[in-house]
């Protein structure tokens, strides 16, 4: 019974390690609260339906920044719907594909080497799905 204790312990933790390591990870807290508090531009490209381009400036950015949360999302196998660049005095701070879904959408962000998956709100996956299909 010990020996089977053993490999019971030894099978979760390799299960549980293994869960936490393929899990998406949301931007860095202080990454995401400059994207959110202090950009000051966004430039987005449309990649479906007619396609297109958006270029949002001051109190828009700030409206627009509300559709994304700082929490992590799936990755669901959705093809990219477009590209999101946010800029501070008109330099890039950061830049995401995005992706929809049915109600929620998702960003990935490389940042520093890695990859973040930050989720879309509803509002956010309305408002860019209602864009593409005009």
């Amino acid at each position: 019974m010990n020996a089977y204790i053993k490999t019971l312990l030894f099978s979760v933790v390799c299960t549980l390690w293994s869960a936490n390591s393929y899990s998406q990870q949301q931007l860095p807290a202080k990454t995401f609260y400059t994207l959110r508090d202090s950009v000051t531009s966004m430039d987005i490209i449309l990649m479906q339906g007619k396609g297109g381009s958006l270029s949002l400036e001051g109190r828009n950015v700030q409206l627009f920044n509300s559709f994304f949360e700082n929490k992590p999302a799936a990755k669901s196998g959705a093809p990219q719907a477009g590209m999101i660049m946010w800029l501070i005095n008109g330099r890039e701070f950061i830049s995401g594909n995005f992706y929809l879904g049915d109600s929620t959408g998702y960003v990935v962000f490389q940042k520093d080497g890695k990859e973040y998956v930050n989720r879309m709100n509803n509002a956010g996956n309305t408002f860019f799905f209602n864009q593409i299909n005009k």
